[in-house]
């Protein structure tokens, strides 16, 4: 195998190429959201205090897979925009390795399993939002639905739950998945939103090691196929803002986009940023393939990845959203652009 174009955070894809010259490239990761959830099971279920149980005068929020890409930068958004007005709660299955939820002030961490349906029924109590991020396991869905029944019986007032733009597709690995988990949450009886997400623009850093060796990046998708991503910290930021005031979004399904953007524009504007000429090579899925396999990924994944490609090679409508106008409907503020993107990165290219 040779170039290798890789993805970063879960919830973007990843692909990879035969090519002349051999480099050194990242692991790829997932292309689901929750990829970057922690795995590693604790052995004691640690509680808040009493009196934190209350949430005192403050509603509780709780992250519940708050240690994946999704899960820090919502929580990071929490307790910069929100802190005085929530009581901020992060749901790790290993607390002792939740190091970037440690550096966010203000924020209680909690050992919480989706899989220990019991117990989070105790650590749920009181909880006024809760944010589902469920992990890139292939038995996300059955996680997910113990820890919506969780929350009925502890008594969550609101749901919010993460979940893909290709939601509709049931016929696709993806798609398939979180069709069910988006079921499951709805039909509860618990008010709640869906917070559908797409290809991240942080994967785009993935490109790096072999923009700086050679001035290409690689993946398998024609260069002209426009798509819309979002930001890890476009989607925190939305996300937080849903908790927070989980009323206004009863029962609505949001698609948050940051930009519009080809592989082609992200060459171009690298170009302009680096002074000098970076270009995008479209390779074969078939390749992509092998090469994610050989970096341990589940066959089931890289499967579910091309998948994705496909559909943005296609045009799809679920990868190519026509409305861009979800994430400042909710907060009112602008999304990332792809030039404000790679310019606050442009570090890691050079």
């Amino acid at each position: 195998m040779g170039q290798c174009c890789s993805s970063g955070s879960g919830g973007g894809e990843s692909g990879a190429a035969e090519g002349a010259n051999k480099a050194e490239t990242p692991a790829p990761q997932s292309s689901d959201p929750a990829q970057q959830t922690e795995e590693t099971p604790a052995t004691e279920n640690e509680q808040p205090k009493e009196s934190e149980q209350s949430g005192g005068a403050k509603p509780v929020v709780f992250v519940l897979g708050a240690s994946g890409s999704i899960g820090v930068a919502t929580v990071q958004s929490l307790s910069s925009k929100f802190a005085e007005k929530v009581e901020i709660r992060a749901g790790v299955r290993n607390p002792d390795k939740a190091d970037k939820l440690k550096e966010i002030s203000g924020v209680t961490i909690v050992q919480a399993s989706m899989a220990d349906k019991d117990g989070l029924v105790t650590t749920l109590a009181g909880v006024s939002s809760l944010y589902i991020v469920v992990p890139g396991s292939e038995n996300r869905a059955e996680l997910a639905g113990l820890a919506v029944d969780a929350a009925k019986e502890a008594g969550v007032k609101h749901i919010v739950s993460v979940s893909v733009s290709g939601a509709d597709l049931k016929d696709t690995i993806f798609g398939g998945q979180f069709n069910e988990i988006e079921s499951k949450v709805s039909g509860i009886g618990i008010p709640f939103t869906l917070v559908r997400l797409p290809y991240f623009m942080d994967n785009y850093l993935g490109f790096a090691s072999t923009v700086k060796e050679n001035g290409q990046f690689y993946a398998p998708l024609s260069g002209d196929k426009a798509f819309t991503p979002v930001t890890t910290s476009d989607a925190g930021v939305a996300a937080a803002t849903i908790l927070v005031d989980p009323s206004k979004h009863e029962g609505k399904t949001y698609n948050i986009v940051s930009c519009r953007n080809t592989m082609d524009d992200i060459a171009s504007t690298l170009s302009t940023l680096l002074e000098k000429e970076i270009t995008f090579v479209k390779v074969e899925p078939s390749d992509a393939k092998q090469t994610f396999l050989g970096f341990g990924m589940p066959e089931w994944q890289v499967d579910g990845v091309l998948e994705l490609f496909k559909l943005m090679e296609e045009g799809s409508p679920k990868t190519n959203q026509e409305d861009l106008g979800d994430y400042k409907n909710i907060t009112g503020e602008d999304p990332t652009s792809l030039k404000d993107f790679l310019t606050n990165f442009k570090a890691a290219f050079e």
